[in-house]
């Protein structure tokens, strides 16, 4: 870029990505696939197999620095062990050699320097793009990541169909009608998984914050991962359909952080698109202008029936906008807790 002093946002737009994205790549953060290798061949000279090759080295080069088996306790001390060996991701095998395998075995590498280069992608680039000196509340978020994209690769996933998603979408908020998860969640992950998106749920490990998440798995499938962090039902819901704004309006990856944004792709302009997305498949503006005026419950439950969603998202929508505060109504929620299934919640 120096060398043919071209600015740093036409070096983004020739390259067809964000100028956070473009950023992430000059310090390192990102990883350089065929479609990249590509366009860099095009703005920067030489081939795109010139490109890729330089990804490669420069992933072997960070597996060789890599820490050392001296830094082994440092890294377990980092995860969430406790949470795992609750939820049954790792063995409950004590001593560092079994913890080390027990983990490694989650992430489906062989050892350290495996892990290393595989999570300076995939994954990995959407816990905040580092590679092994996370701290601890990131890496905890990369078990919360990891737990997702398992379950993910056990789907028989189609083709991704953007436009049928988007259809489908409308018709997903009926499901919040079913109190249980055990009940609307099968159904709500067979109906994304037939258009090719693949939903998964999994509870927070210590240490993460995380709501939601969507990125595109290896396979280029869609992935929306949710946590049922707040355990309501609103918050479950519009979480959803969030991240389903992010996979059909953006198609970056992104990660919800307690009403925080740690994605280094997503500014808030995208967040307020979501935001809204989200908040009309739930409830159309008319209805939550009407309700605004007058949100008495037997309103909301009125609304609730003409709008096919339950009281309790009615009543989140409500809070989010500043009409009711928080927990004036929120006896009209369907609320969750977590049991012994750390995939899938209970209903209260």
């Amino acid at each position: 870029m120096d060398a043919k002093e071209i600015p740093f946002d036409e070096m983004a737009s020739g390259l067809g990505i964000s100028e956070n994205k473009l950023q992430a790549l000059i310090d390192g953060r990102t990883r350089i696939d065929g479609k990249l290798a590509s366009a860099l061949s095009e703005n920067l000279g030489s081939t795109p197999r010139f490109w890729l090759a330089r990804d490669k080295t420069y992933v072997e080069e960070l597996s060789r620095l890599a820490p050392n088996s001296g830094d082994v306790s440092q890294w377990i001390r980092s995860l969430p062990i406790r949470s795992m060996r609750k939820y049954g991701w790792i063995d409950a095998n004590r001593g560092e050699d079994a913890i080390k395998t027990s983990v490694l075995r989650f992430f489906g590498c062989e050892n350290l320097l495996s892990w290393n280069a595989k999570y300076s992608s995939g994954v990995g680039a959407v816990a905040f793009r580092t590679s092994f000196a996370l701290e601890a509340n990131e890496l905890a978020t990369l078990v919360w990541l990891r737990a997702g994209e398992r379950q993910a690769h056990q789907f028989d996933l189609p083709d991704y169909d953007r436009q049928a998603f988007i259809d489908l979408l409308p018709r997903l908020r009926r499901l919040s009608a079913f109190k249980h998860p055990k009940i609307f969640l099968p159904r709500l992950i067979e109906a994304c998984r037939a258009v090719g998106v693949a939903v998964t749920t999994a509870r927070a490990p210590e240490g993460c914050r995380a709501s939601g998440a969507s990125w595109k798995l290896s396979s280029k499938h869609p992935i929306i991962h949710l946590s049922f962090r707040h355990l309501s039902e609103d918050h479950f819901w519009f979480t959803f359909f969030h991240e389903a704004a992010h996979v059909v309006l953006h198609e970056e990856e992104h990660i919800d952080v307690d009403g925080t944004n740690p994605s280094l792709e997503t500014n808030s302009a995208k967040e307020d698109e979501a935001d809204e997305f989200a908040q009309h498949l739930l409830v159309s503006a008319d209805a939550l202008n009407e309700l605004k005026r007058n949100p008495a419950p037997k309103r909301i439950l009125a609304a609730a029936r003409h709008l096919g969603v339950t009281a309790g998202i009615i009543v989140g929508q409500l809070e989010k906008a500043d009409v009711l505060a928080p927990g004036r109504l929120s006896r009209m929620k369907h609320r969750y807790k977590w049991a012994n299934d750390a995939f899938v919640p209970e209903s209260v």
